[in-house]
């Protein structure tokens, strides 16, 4: 039923669109033609009944032109001028009818023919004809059009079993189509595209079509959706899920308690008390959550004894590990900035840790890249980011994203700590 729907809205939206005038393809007269005398004046009748609103009177003018047709500019004519009024007067049988004539005549271009395919196709989806709609789509791709609803309209028809990478394919082609027209791509196309790439199982799709739907449609509903999508490619990397829920956390796409709670239980899967507080603390702030449910209270039970006993500790641990052979000692402490929320004392040691190595490169990167992207520097965090091009560079992606849209904000670490409960 959903799909039936969202095909009823594509094909509903792009029938509204010509329902008022002419359509595209009437609209582009053909080099040469010529017109008999007696159609020309009844023609001329009927233009200026149609710009008064006259329609059936223009109707009169242009059957008395039919009896006095000759040539294939007469014929041509009259059809578009009688496709004009079926338009306006939403008369789908003579709409047809004027398409077949245009279809049947010799002056109309690949282009003009491609688009009365498609407005033949429209109306017979509407009438409930699903294999004639399917054909006359076919008919305009096969035609050239460069129409990209052509395509949206067929993948929308386009169902059952093994034709998911067939609509899938076809949505990529009307999206080639608006990517190199520099024209923004409607976000539905996104969306359907990632519901036929989850169907055939292409996780790099869904991730790159995830990706760039953020980058175009920046909404918290697009954020988090990306997100779900994103951790279910991730389910065997706890590492990875937890740096989707810090970059939800980020787009401010946290949007109910289910989302904190989550956050909260992968953040105790990683024993990570302090972020926990931080989580349930802003869950808190936004009356997301209460004092009602026993499961986040459990979670949050001595937090902020671990937090303070974290900070007291931290900047010893991040002096000792300038001096440290390797890079652990400072990966760790950036890790736990990371989850405090001082991002801006996490950048030194992830940076150290990368120079020291014997560490997680990919990791280290990717929250190099996070930790900037959260103090505000676009610039370097897309830098450390880029150099992800490993299982997490989708991660990395998608925090790319996030860091050109970023703006500055006030680090998790400055909310005041709640009284712990023990």
């Amino acid at each position: 039923m959903v799909q039936k729907l969202a095909a009823l809205a594509i094909w509903g939206s792009v029938l509204a669109v010509s329902s008022g005038a002419a359509p595209l393809a009437a609209q582009t007269q053909p080099l040469q033609y010529s017109i008999s005398p007696d159609v020309r004046a009844a023609a001329e009748q009927a233009q200026t009944a149609i710009a008064q609103g006259s329609y059936p009177t223009a109707s009169a003018y242009l059957s008395q032109a039919s009896a006095s047709l000759q040539t294939d500019g007469d014929r041509y004519l009259l059809a578009t001028m009688q496709l004009d009024i079926a338009n306006r007067t939403f008369n789908t049988a003579a709409q047809v009818a004027a398409i077949n004539t245009l279809l049947a005549s010799p002056l109309i271009t690949a282009e003009q023919s491609a688009e009365y395919y498609y407005h033949r196709a429209r109306i017979s989806y509407h009438a409930q004809n699903l294999d004639a709609a399917r054909a006359d789509l076919q008919a305009a791709i096969t035609r050239g059009t460069a129409n990209p609803r052509v395509f949206i309209a067929l993948a929308s028809i386009t169902t059952g079993p093994n034709q998911d990478t067939e609509a899938l394919a076809l949505i990529e082609r009307a999206m080639a189509i608006h990517q190199t027209a520099g024209i923004t791509v409607p976000v539905d196309w996104y969306r359907r595209a990632i519901h036929f790439a989850q169907e055939i199982g292409d996780n790099a799709k869904v991730a790159g079509f995830g990706q760039a739907m953020l980058a175009e449609h920046p909404s918290q509903r697009n954020w988090r959706d990306v997100l779900i999508q994103h951790r279910d490619i991730y389910t065997a990397d706890p590492e990875a899920a937890l740096d989707l829920w810090r970059l939800q956390d980020a787009a401010n796409a946290l949007t109910g308690e289910f989302d904190y709670r989550d956050y909260a239980r992968v953040a105790h899967g990683r024993t990570l008390p302090v972020e926990i507080e931080r989580i349930v603390q802003a869950g808190r702030a936004a009356n997301m959550l209460d004092g009602s449910n026993s499961e986040i209270a459990t979670l949050d039970r001595g937090t902020t004894r671990a937090a303070q006993s974290l900070r007291t500790a931290l900047p010893g641990r991040a002096q000792s590990a300038a001096s440290a052979a390797t890079g652990a000692n400072a990966l760790a402490a950036a890790n736990d900035y990371l989850a405090l929320g001082d991002y801006a004392a996490a950048v030194p040691l992830y940076q150290m840790a990368i120079e020291k190595g014997s560490v997680d490169t990919e990791l280290a990167n990717l929250r190099l890249g996070m930790a900037l992207a959260r103090t505000g520097d676009a610039a370097s965090a897309a830098a450390a980011l880029n150099q992800v091009i490993g299982p997490r560079a989708s991660i990395a992606r998608l925090w790319g994203v996030y860091a050109g849209q970023i703006r500055p904000v006030v680090p998790p670490a400055m909310i005041a700590p709640t009284t712990d409960t023990q």
